[in-house]
């Protein structure tokens, strides 16, 4: 089976997002990009159902099937145009509680919490448009210039990476934002972090990441 690892992660992030009730039923998908091919779940099956034989290959370029006998997510043209538009290598559309019900009432998640830098800043939310159609792929790419994670006004999120884990990291720090910025919101008006301290927290972020990057090569060397 082609790119088995691939799905088989695939799978396991999915048991992870309804583990974490990131997802309800059905809803959401995922998808990895491996050159020239986008492994992506399929439609309407149980995630605790799943298997890597489910995922569905689909050409990056030609929005075909390459190989999968089952339907692709009805999100695949937001797939692909994400992959189209941006570096990303993972994609996570997730149908989580705060990150949804914030989206109907926010225009932007502001930055709650220093942990939103790893987002790109506040997370905008993208006008909304009907499930599976072009102008929610084109929604979702305009709102991820810039940034690593949009809402979808009422309907959900969607988180990018460099690789799955990452992008399923960020789909959980988001719904973790919601959270906090939903209980603030119950219990005053919540004070938000200022551009300036989000851009010294990716600066300090880097540094610490090339520092255990220097460690780790040293210590294998």
């Amino acid at each position: 089976m082609l790119l088995h690892a691939e799905r088989q992660a695939i799978v396991d992030a999915c048991r992870s997002m309804l583990s974490a009730r990131l997802v309800v039923n059905t809803s959401g998908n995922v998808s990895v990009r491996v050159g020239t091919t986008i492994a992506i779940t399929p439609s309407g099956v149980p995630y605790d159902r799943m298997t890597a034989q489910d995922i569905c290959l689909i050409g990056l370029e030609s929005g075909t099937e390459e190989e999968g006998a089952l339907r692709p997510s009805s999100e695949l043209p937001l797939h692909l145009a994400v992959y189209r538009a941006t570096e990303a290598l993972a994609i996570v559309h997730t149908h989580s509680m705060y990150a949804t019900a914030l989206s109907t009432i926010l225009d932007q998640l502001p930055a709650i919490h220093y942990h939103i830098a790893d987002l790109g800043g506040p997370v905008p939310v993208v006008r909304y448009a009907t499930f599976g159609t072009e102008a929610l792929a084109a929604s979702v790419v305009a709102g991820l210039a810039g940034r690593n994670a949009v809402l979808m006004q009422n309907h959900g999120a969607t988180t990018i990476g460099r690789d799955l884990p990452r992008a399923l990291a960020r789909a959980f720090t988001l719904e973790w934002l919601a959270e906090v910025y939903y209980h603030g919101s119950v219990l005053g008006t919540p004070s938000v972090l200022e551009p300036d301290e989000i851009a010294t927290v990716v600066s300090a972020q880097r540094a610490l990441a090339e520092e255990r990057a220097a460690r780790l090569k040293a210590r294998s060397g």
